[in-house]
């Protein structure tokens, strides 16, 4: 993976800080999931039992977990694609296709995200098993990483779109090498 001399100063940060921000929310998964094996079957005999709120929190990460880190591979163009068809289509073809693909994208997340809010709105106040009462811990916090990447795989999706239409050759180039132009 090669840096992209193209990008600037403020899309790399943007970038970086999403993968950082995925990558410590999956380390805290990692870590209460740790702690709830430790207190179940390490401690469960001295303490008693282990620790309620460590399911409740480590199934609330695994839904931040999964939508950043789908936000992180948006960014990168790691959607699932068929490359083996891509490589065998004409230029003008493949940058057609790009487009349109980035457009379906983006109008999927803006469905997403629209339907995503309300449902926050309904679920304010109601509670996750063992988790305190109050935010960023009831349920409605749920639909918070689904607005969060929606705003971020659009942001994405909207680069996408300007870099078919001023430089195509770029996302050809990207296209064809596979994809990933991060460090």
């Amino acid at each position: 993976m090669s840096e992209n001399s193209n990008k600037t100063v403020v899309t790399r940060y943007f970038d970086r800080t999403i993968t950082a921000l995925a990558l410590s929310m999956y380390v805290l998964m990692i870590l209460v999931v740790g702690l709830q094996i430790i207190t179940r079957w390490i401690l469960g005999s001295v303490i008693g039992s282990s620790l309620p709120w460590t399911v409740n929190l480590s199934q609330m990460l695994l839904v931040y977990v999964t939508f950043i880190g789908a936000a992180v591979a948006s960014g990168k163009r790691e959607h699932i694609s068929l490359d083996l068809l891509v490589s065998r289509l004409s230029d003008s073809t493949i940058r057609v296709l790009t487009g349109l693909r980035t457009v379906l994208v983006l109008v999927f997340v803006v469905v997403l995200t629209a339907g995503a809010y309300p449902l926050y709105q309904q679920s304010r106040g109601s509670v996750i098993g063992a988790l305190p009462t109050h935010p960023p811990f009831t349920q409605a916090w749920l639909y918070v990483p689904v607005i969060v990447s929606g705003v971020i795989i659009a942001i994405y999706s909207v680069r996408d779109v300007w870099a078919v239409i001023v430089s195509p050759e770029t996302v050809l180039t990207d296209i064809k090498r596979g994809g990933d132009d991060e460090s």
